[in-house]
């Protein structure tokens, strides 16, 4: 294990772009809960708070891959800093228009204003580990800390705005501005992002979604991004319906530790054969990890249960990296990470959205039965669909024709 991250870390220019990457997305975990405390605290309305909270991650969704194709086009510096600084501005818009008691139409305009600027950091990160890696299982091992690492952001990133809410509403909301200039600012002036230049033939433009092996693999990705969303909400309601509030932090944070420690064991195994059959296999044992949570009856099990259940997300997560990689062409292969990252955000905003509807009806275990019939579903197309989400096998259907 402590000799397969020594290779990694080994490679010239990786600990500069995993540290820089990790701070220059640590905002994703904060913007929910800072937007959610200012314009609830400004407006004292959860519904206006909930919209511009939702504005913000929807408009980062549809316009992510807009970013990342205009990366693939010209380049990772210039893209990055102009979305950060434009993020920047129109956060702290928002708290100008949250503190002058602006109407509900303001604030999620504004709200998805600064949502549809932020930087495509993550795409970025993922398209240079395939010119950083020095073999494919470098390269998976690096997916696989990246996957990692975004538990990290989510563990983190909620304690600094609940930190900075302790000194004002405005606070949480100013410092994911000042992180996000700072952080991408790191990134984008590292020498292998700055440096990095589209390949020649990017000058032919189509889209990522050009190819139908990634096309069938997004549609798994949205599917299998349910179970994300279910579980968190599933969860929350276990604590509520045992009389136990306090306990949906602690219950979120050892899924978290779950998805931390087994993407920590998955990047450390050297792995053999191709990533296919490997992305089925964890969709299914994704499945089979969430499953008790559907029929738990005691809370002290639920925390044990909690770490099973997140075994699986980061690997999950790292297979799903490696198989973008591998589909997408060289030349667009920033725009086809952002519509990962689009695919999952809608998987886990369906899965919120349903599991909510079905705890008010049959309690947190329909949650939990959601989750996995999201995995089980996205395991069977992964199954219908193998010729095309196989690299191989797309690579060698798209040289016949």
């Amino acid at each position: 294990m402590i000799a397969r991250y020594r290779a990694l870390f080994a490679v010239p220019g990786y600990k500069r772009l995993l540290l820089s990457s990790v701070l220059g997305r640590l905002p994703s975990g904060m913007f929910s809960l800072a937007i959610l405390l200012l314009v609830h605290a400004r407006t004292g309305s959860f519904l206006t708070a909930g919209l511009a909270v939702g504005a913000f991650t929807l408009a980062g969704a549809l316009v992510g891959p807009a970013l990342g194709a205009a990366v693939d086009r010209l380049g990772q510096r210039r893209i990055l800093l102009l979305a950060a600084a434009a993020q920047a501005a129109g956060l702290v818009a928002l708290v100008a228009l949250a503190d002058a008691r602006a109407d509900t139409v303001e604030l999620v305009t504004m709200a998805a204003l600064a949502g549809a600027s932020q930087p495509p950091i993550a795409g970025c990160i993922r398209a240079l580990w395939s010119q950083l890696a020095t073999d494919q299982h470098t390269l998976d091992t690096a997916y696989a800390l990246d996957a990692t690492s975004q538990e990290l952001i989510w563990t983190l990133g909620p304690l600094l705005v609940g930190a900075a809410a302790l000194f004002s509403p405005d606070a949480g909301v100013l410092a994911c501005a000042g992180i996000t200039l700072g952080g991408t600012a790191f990134f984008a002036s590292s020498k292998l992002s700055s440096s990095w230049q589209p390949p020649a033939r990017g000058r032919r433009r189509h889209s990522a979604l050009a190819s139908p092996g990634l096309r069938a693999l997004l549609c798994t990705v949205a599917l299998a991004g349910v179970v994300i969303g279910a579980v968190e909400v599933g969860l929350t309601a276990l604590a509520v319906e045992h009389g136990a509030r306090w306990s949906a932090g602690p219950l979120l944070a050892l899924f978290s530790v779950g998805s931390l420690t087994g993407g920590l064991l998955y990047s450390a195994r050297r792995w053999q054969g191709a990533v296919g059959p490997r992305y089925r296999a964890l969709l299914a044992a994704m499945a089979f990890a969430v499953a008790p949570l559907s029929i738990v009856h005691a809370l002290a099990f639920a925390f044990a249960l909690s770490v099973l259940a997140g075994l699986g997300l980061a690997p999950m997560l790292s297979a799903q990296f490696s198989l973008v990689g591998a589909l997408a062409a060289e030349e667009v292969a920033t725009e086809a990470f952002t519509w990962h990252r689009t695919a999952t955000i809608a998987g886990t905003a369906l899965g919120s959205s349903l599991g909510g509807s079905l705890i008010d009806a049959h309690g947190s275990g329909a949650a939990f039965a959601l989750g996995c019939s999201g995995v089980v579903l996205a395991w069977a197309l992964a199954e219908a669909w193998r010729m095309r989400i196989e690299p191989r096998a797309a690579a060698a259907a798209t040289a016949t024709l």
